[in-house]
């Protein structure tokens, strides 16, 4: 037998299961039907279940608020008038000095410029310059840089008419020619009268015109 079991432990644990499980359904379906007879409605329990339990009673429904009346809104207090202000009477003597109209303010005197003097060169001494005379017929002294025709004239007055005359002419006699040329006085020099003169004394005409200029 035990060995019957243990070739064949499988169906039997199978056929054991079955077993306890229609003992479970066979005792669970006669558990229903004993229920089912204990609460038979000829036994008169559940009316008197019935008949123990009173309902409670409904609340009663609370009443509808009355209405309230909207509260009007507050009038504005009308502002007072503005009282006016009280007009001011000028004084006499502040109505008097309102109207005298406010004195100009002297201009000041402006500074006096100095009349400009024209620098004049100082009177020829009379006579004429103590040179060496010329001599010979007067050339063109308008051949100078220089020298124009008042100056030309001016010179002539002084006695010098030479290009030779005008060429041989020392410090002292450049100085001593030169106060007598008034408004023209420093020409001598500074448009070099002597070497200009030189040249034209000799009729260099070439050398005087590659260094002064055309004639």
């Amino acid at each position: 037998m035990i060995s019957l079991i243990s070739a064949n432990w499988l169906l039997f644990l199978i056929a054991l299961l079955i077993g306890v499980a229609t003992a479970f359904w066979a005792w669970a379906v006669s558990g229903r039907e004993s229920t089912s007879d204990y609460f038979d409605a000829d036994d008169g329990l559940l009316e008197k279940a019935g008949d123990a339990v009173v309902p409670a009673p409904e609340p009663a429904p609370a009443p509808a608020p009355e209405p309230v009346a909207p509260t009007p809104a507050p009038t504005p207090a009308s502002a007072p008038a503005p009282t006016p202000a009280p007009k001011t009477v000028a004084a006499p003597a502040a109505a008097a000095a309102a109207a005298i109209p406010a004195a100009k303010a002297e201009p000041k005197p402006r500074a006096r410029k100095r009349p400009v003097v024209a620098e004049t060169a100082p009177p020829p001494p009379p006579g004429k310059p103590k040179i060496a005379p010329a001599k010979g017929d007067p050339d063109n002294l308008r051949l100078i840089k220089g020298v124009g025709p008042k100056l030309n004239t001016l010179l002539n007055k002084l006695g010098v008419t030479r290009f030779d005359q005008i060429a041989e002419w020392k410090e002292a006699e450049i100085q001593e020619v030169d106060q007598y040329l008034e408004s023209f006085s420093g020409r001598i020099t500074r448009d070099s009268w002597i070497d200009q003169a030189k040249y034209l004394a000799k009729d260099d005409i070439a050398g005087f015109e590659k260094k002064y200029g055309k004639l």
